[in-house]
């Protein structure tokens, strides 16, 4: 039983630190490096493991502990590898940052349900063979698992949230760029109504162990969010008094001999275009600062709140 245990704290250590660095900020692929080792560290532990006789003819808490091994095996080399592939594409799609945030979660729930059955099997072999069981690191580590587990739902819960107008707020600025006036006002009403949902959302979820840093700086980003919709009217004006002024320049240099009436038309267009210019250029330079220092404060918030919460192994 010592053997087994010594092997299964080794291996729950080396992956727990593979599992703080992921949660820690970091893609499962700069991590890669560490995720490499310990398939081969659990491939070795199972051997080890699974080498071992029956103890007086009893083999269940091995071959328990060598499904465990390779369960720990599978998630790291099949589980981590749909990560690894979602990553490329789920930045730039809600529902694939969904699916990509459901496999995460499928990993957690498979290592808790092993941990559990794993730790029954030790408690039904030590008492067929009247073994005192004294509570340990093995334990110790099933219950920082499980909060890694419950820490990384409830992060993720608080992400889509996020997400989903974050997604929907690059459409926005990609529209405004290309002076699409058609796909700005697309853009901004699906982003009002995102942000408007997201915090209508993060008022039913509770803060995790009486923190709701992250909640808090969610609901900030997106109450910009909302606040960035309401205030696009000014660049849909400066588009239009754009597009009204080069329709008028056009007809305007056709004439060899303008009339008082053509310039004092053009040189109204060319007013209103100025003046919608100013209020579209401040409220641009408001909107980039404000953006920049919401998205800083979320990441900073998540940084420091898995700095806090996340059980660390080195």
């Amino acid at each position: 039983m010592g053997f087994i245990s010594k092997q299964q704290e080794n291996i729950s250590k080396k992956f727990m630190a593979y599992a703080s660095a992921s949660a820690h900020g970091k893609k499962a692929r700069k991590v890669e490096n560490i995720r490499q080792k310990l398939l081969n560290e659990v491939q070795e532990a199972r051997m080890n493991i699974s080498g071992m006789p029956s103890f007086k003819g009893d083999k269940s808490y091995r071959d328990t502990a060598v499904s465990f091994m390779k369960l720990y095996y599978n998630i790291l080399n099949d589980d981590y590898n749909k990560v690894l592939n979602l990553e490329e594409i789920a930045e730039n799609s809600y529902d694939e940052m969904e699916i990509l945030l459901n496999v995460k979660e499928a990993i957690d729930q498979k290592l808790e349900d092993g941990n559990k059955k794993l730790r029954t099997a030790q408690e039904v072999f030590a008492k067929a063979h009247n073994v005192n069981l004294i509570e340990g690191e093995t334990s110790e580590l099933a219950e920082k698992l499980k909060k890694v587990h419950e820490l990384n739902k409830y992060y993720n819960e608080v992400y889509l949230v996020f997400f989903k107008p974050y997604i929907q707020e690059q459409s926005l600025v990609e529209a405004i760029s290309k002076n699409n006036i058609t796909g700005m006002e697309q853009s901004k009403n699906t982003l009002k109504k995102y942000s408007e949902e997201g915090l209508e959302k993060l008022k039913s979820i509770k803060p995790f162990e009486g923190d709701n840093s992250v909640s808090a700086a969610c609901r900030s980003l997106l109450q910009f969010y909302v606040k960035e919709a309401d205030a696009a009217s000014s660049t849909s004006d400066y588009m239009l008094a754009k597009e009204n002024f080069e329709k008028i320049k056009k007809e305007f240099d056709k004439k060899s001999g303008p009339t008082k009436a053509d310039v004092d038309a053009y040189n109204a267009a060319v007013n209103d275009m100025n003046k919608k210019l100013q209020k579209y250029n401040q409220s641009l330079n408001d909107f980039n600062r404000q953006r920049s220092e919401s998205l800083n404060n979320w990441n900073k918030t998540v940084n420091q709140f898995f700095d806090e919460h996340t059980p660390r192994y080195k």
